[in-house]
């Protein structure tokens, strides 16, 4: 039987401009949310790690339940529950006063975004043939990369031309966008699909459900391994970046952009190629995303005992191939999940793995000043360097012990 195209896919295609106008206004939302802490309300470097933290920390409690609720309900309607959330809260922030204030938003937007990740998973798995499954995945990552490197760019430009109030209400009309694209697909397949035997599992063990069916299969728990170790040291590094060229460059701003595009491009990148290449070996791109990243951390220290002109573009490139191995982790890993896990499982699985990289974010921004601190920024660079590339040899062993 002939595969469907991708591109008639008529709902997998109002899935993507759901996902695209949700993605921005996230991505939009969170520079603008931080020009308005940093002009408005004067925040200090503790508060901006408050709000931070206040934007994440509920996405490590709340998405492996929402992942449950996404494999028992319909997830077309949670979508919309979520959008339509999102685009109200939006609405509020012009009229906050006060760090806490923010932070409380930050927190219930976190709370709604929760339930849009595994719900969007399974929508997107639910709408692909076989055969589209891997090329449909990678575009859904292309647009979350994309908008990761476009969003805070369009973010910062409407800031510069727009006052603050009127880009809120914009964002708000970015959900409402998503939410008419959702309107339009399809009723969830859910119900087309026979029901799981009676369930007699308590809450408690139904909660964990997604964290067992990753314990379950070895490929899917080294590459969560690899994905959440990868997180980890990217937000350690991330955190203490500024710092870390502000030691090395006068002035250090202009490094800096250049480095966080690279990082995005770098991904984008990465994300289109996997798009057209099948992939046969997992594992392969755990490996050697993980050890690529942990190599790519140590040449960059090395190319900051280079001249300040070679380093403008030596230390972007490093950069760059950053972003091609974190983002060969993150893709070949969701590729897998999506094809191997049932349709009715996605949402737990993916609210599991939400959890899983939100407390390895969280840890990574916390962790990353006080490392910086007792070891000092060259020094913290170089151990997250090492660390990465011994996890790639403990990584092979362990697949070769399986196999």
């Amino acid at each position: 039987m002939a595969i469907k195209s991708l591109w008639k896919n008529r709902p997998y295609v109002r899935m993507l401009i759901a996902q695209s106008f949700s993605s921005f206004a996230d991505w939009m939302f969170l520079i603008s949310v931080l020009a308005l802490a940093g002009l408005t309300l004067n925040a200090s470097s503790l508060d901006m790690s408050f709000i931070m933290l206040s934007f994440i920390i509920p996405q490590l409690f709340i998405s492996p339940v929402a992942g449950i609720i996404a494999d028992k309900l319909d997830r077309k309607r949670i979508i919309l529950i979520s959008e339509l959330g999102r685009a109200a809260i939006v609405l509020f922030v012009p009229l906050i006063s006060a760090i806490w204030q923010l932070a409380l938003i930050m927190m219930t937007l976190s709370s709604f975004t929760s339930f849009f990740i595994p719900s969007k998973n399974g929508k997107i798995k639910e709408n692909l043939d076989e055969g589209n499954l891997q090329q449909g995945v990678a575009i859904s990552g292309m647009i979350d990369n994309a908008s990761k490197i476009f969003g805070p760019s369009l973010g910062g430009f409407l800031i510069a031309t727009l006052n603050l109030p009127t880009l809120f209400y914009m964002i708000s009309i970015f959900y409402v966008l998503s939410i008419l694209a959702v309107l339009f697909l399809p009723k969830d397949q859910y119900s087309k699909i026979e029901p799981e035997a009676k369930e007699t599992d308590s809450r408690i063990t139904t909660l964990f459900k997604g964290f067992k069916d990753i314990k379950s299969n070895p490929l899917i728990l080294s590459g969560m391994i690899a994905l959440a170790s990868g997180m980890f040291f990217v937000q350690l590094i991330d955190s203490q970046l500024i710092l870390f060229l502000d030691q090395t460059f006068d002035p250090s701003s202009q490094v800096l952009g250049y480095s966080m595009a690279a990082s995005g491009l770098g991904t984008l990148f990465i994300t289109a190629y996997l798009s057209k290449r099948i992939i046969n070996n997992y594992s392969l791109y755990y490996l050697l995303g993980i050890f690529t990243l942990g190599a790519t951390f140590i040449a960059i220290l090395i190319f900051t005992v280079t001249s300040q002109f070679i380093g403008i573009f030596l230390i972007p490139f490093g950069f760059f191939i950053a972003g091609i191995a974190l983002g060969s982790i993150m893709i070949s890993f969701q590729i897998l999940v999506q094809k191997s896990i049932p349709v009715t499982h996605t949402g737990r699985i993916f609210g599991a793995i939400s959890g899983i990289t939100s407390l390895a974010t969280v840890l990574g921004l916390t962790l990353g000043g006080v490392k910086a601190e007792l070891l000092g920024v060259y020094t913290a660079y170089f151990v997250a360097g090492i660390c990465l590339i011994l996890l790639s040899v403990f990584l092979r062993l362990y697949a070769t012990l399986k196999n």
